[in-house]
């Protein structure tokens, strides 16, 4: 009896395999094409001008039109809300004049012309160890829908932001623009 489970075990786990190498891929159309490949450029040149680390994208693009864009970096040292303010502006300049000079991906795009609106990037900020940013230190910061947002981390209770604070995109272009 034990035998003949074990065999029917093995028996199934090599059929999830067989099974799962099945899957057929389906062709991306060409506004995913498009997608994949602004985000990837972008993110490249993000990395190399700014000396920040790719760590993932996203777009929305339900029933096809696109909708907005993400991109996500890591820092390799830590950095002050003035520099992440900045950095912030500065790549989700990159990736939205990306998308406007792309003249074959404003037919796939649900709002012409695109906008701060439709761009988030997010920003992780670690030490030079890689780890995370604790309070007083801003740990993550995004813009989206036009707004930056600037979070910290309590050290004692990782799974929750211990302070929150928001700014305009006016309001940051504002205070970098002070000397």
């Amino acid at each position: 009896m034990k035998y003949i489970l074990s065999l029917l075990l093995i028996l199934l786990i090599f059929t999830a395999f067989i099974m799962s190498g099945k899957q057929e891929d389906y062709p991306l159309s060409r506004g995913e094409q498009l997608v994949n490949s602004i985000l990837a450029k972008t993110a490249k040149l993000i990395k190399e001008k700014y000396n920040l680390r790719p760590c993932g994208t996203g777009a929305a693009m339900p029933g096809g039109p696109i909708q907005k864009l993400a991109l996500c970096f890591d820092t390799k040292s830590p950095h002050t809300k003035e520099q992440l303010r900045e950095l912030l502006i500065k790549s989700a300049h990159e990736l939205l004049n990306a998308v406007t000079e792309n003249n074959e991906i404003q037919q796939y795009l649900k709002e012409c012309p695109f906008t701060l609106n439709n761009i988030q990037i997010i920003i992780y900020n670690s030490d030079k160890t890689g780890r995370e940013v604790y309070d007083p230190g801003i740990s993550t910061t995004e813009i989206s829908l036009g707004i930056l947002t600037y979070q910290t981390v309590d050290a004692a209770n990782t799974f929750k932001y211990k302070q929150e604070f928001k700014e305009t995109y006016e309001e940051a272009l504002k205070a970098i623009s002070k000397p």
